[in-house]
């Protein structure tokens, strides 16, 4: 059953005519339908790949491939299979492994098809084909349904530690999310490919965003930057040695937002700043979310505040969860409908101050970038969820 948007901002008496619209699909649906007994249309086999023959130019082969649906309207190299199977030599993963099924299309996603994706997105090094593989593993998530299908604009976004930042060629410097760094942005590009062509999240019908923004073609891949974050490594926080490599993605990131702060000389004059970003208005998360926000701080950011005694993360959390609250009467329309009608254990008026997180502990600090007063705040849907964080082992 289809229920047309708009879906917010309307009046009660609206909601009601929406609902009693809706109503008599939803008791025929749940009450008359019978299975009909008709065969279902054979589907192709997860494993191999189709092999098409053909013949014409670089640029034949792309418009073949959007017309197709097989592309997301950038230029692809064409992954032949010579090419494929040379993306195949960095896993020791079968081609016909299942990793799992992709929203919203339920599609079922292979190691090979993983290679396929890698090579159409520009990567030219097998070693890049585990970090892939980790995040396709996190885009068959059972409770992710997929950045897209949402009106809101969110994707993956994905944070690389350990060996494989040099060995593969990850930017973990100086403009790193931009770019330039073609394993990051090839990375990008794959990952994308691979949620919104396998799992069939495209424009109109899968893909339900109003407005998307680029991150829905590119998703940003960054490495941290370890040598310069006086905390020392996120992966290393999270449990793993330094010596691992891990991949760490936040399925459901929104755009990011910019933290230019050239004036503060303390900690706590810096951390208010950041919090002033991290309660901005428009976000998805902008009420006690069980989510993970993200904040990028530039080293000369986080050095700022190591220097200054902030030299423990959880202090920092604590710090910026006090900070970043916003009055319900910010959001009138829709406060207590978010949060409900106490505010961790007090009874809500519309002057209570209320988190952006639920607790401190949804505040994750990565260090990343090059020199500069200049950090990020990375919010996240309610579908994005806690960070994933999956060591590379699994995946060679």
């Amino acid at each position: 059953m289809v229920v047309p948007h708009p879906m917010g901002m309307l009046k009660l008496e609206e909601i009601r005519a929406k609902a009693d619209a809706a109503f008599p699909d939803m008791l025929k649906a749940a009450t008359e339908w019978k299975p009909t007994g008709a065969k279902l249309a054979a589907g192709k086999p997860t494993y191999p790949a189709e092999v098409i023959d053909f013949e014409g130019t670089e640029a034949d082969v792309n418009d073949l491939f959007f017309k197709n649906g097989w592309s997301l309207g950038v230029p692809i190299i064409p992954p032949t299979p010579e090419r494929v199977q040379k993306m195949l030599t960095g896993t020791s993963h079968k081609p016909d492994e299942v990793i799992g099924l992709i929203p919203p299309r339920v599609a079922a996603v292979t190691v090979e098809l993983v290679a396929v994706h890698a090579v159409m997105a520009g990567c030219d090094k097998p070693e890049v084909m585990p970090v892939l593989l980790a995040v396709a593993s996190t885009l068959a998530n059972e409770n992710y349904r997929s950045g897209t299908t949402t009106t809101h604009p969110t994707a993956p976004f994905v944070i690389v530690n350990g060996p494989i930042r040099d060995k593969a060629g990850i930017a973990y410097g100086i403009g790193a999310a931009g770019p330039e760094y073609r394993t990051n942005i090839c990375l990008g590009l794959a990952i994308n490919s691979i949620g919104d062509i396998i799992g069939g999240s495209k424009p109109p019908d899968g893909d339900k965003t109003t407005l998307g923004w680029s991150g829905n073609i590119i998703a940003t891949v960054i490495g941290e930057n370890e040598e310069n974050n006086p905390w020392g490594p996120l992966s290393v926080e999270k449990g793993f040695k330094k010596d691992e490599s891990v991949v760490t993605v936040q399925l459901g990131a929104d755009i990011p937002g910019n933290i230019n702060d050239h004036n503060s000389v303390t900690g706590e004059d810096l951390l208010t700043v950041i919090a002033s970003e991290m309660k901005r208005g428009g976000q998805n998360s902008r009420y006690m979310t069980s989510s993970d926000l993200l904040v990028l701080l530039s080293y000369e950011h986080a050095t700022t505040l190591y220097e200054d005694g902030w030299t423990n993360k959880d202090d920092i959390r604590k710090r910026l969860w006090e900070l970043a609250r916003n009055p319900l009467s910010w959001q009138p329309g829709g406060g207590v409908s978010r949060v409900g009608s106490d505010v961790l254990g007090e009874p809500a008026t519309p002057d209570t101050l209320v988190p952006i997180a639920k607790g401190p502990e949804n505040i994750q600090l990565i260090v990343a970038g090059g020199p500069g007063k200049h950090s990020q705040y990375i919010g996240t849907g309610p579908s994005g969820g806690k960070l994933i964080h999956i060591p590379l082992s699994e995946w060679e």
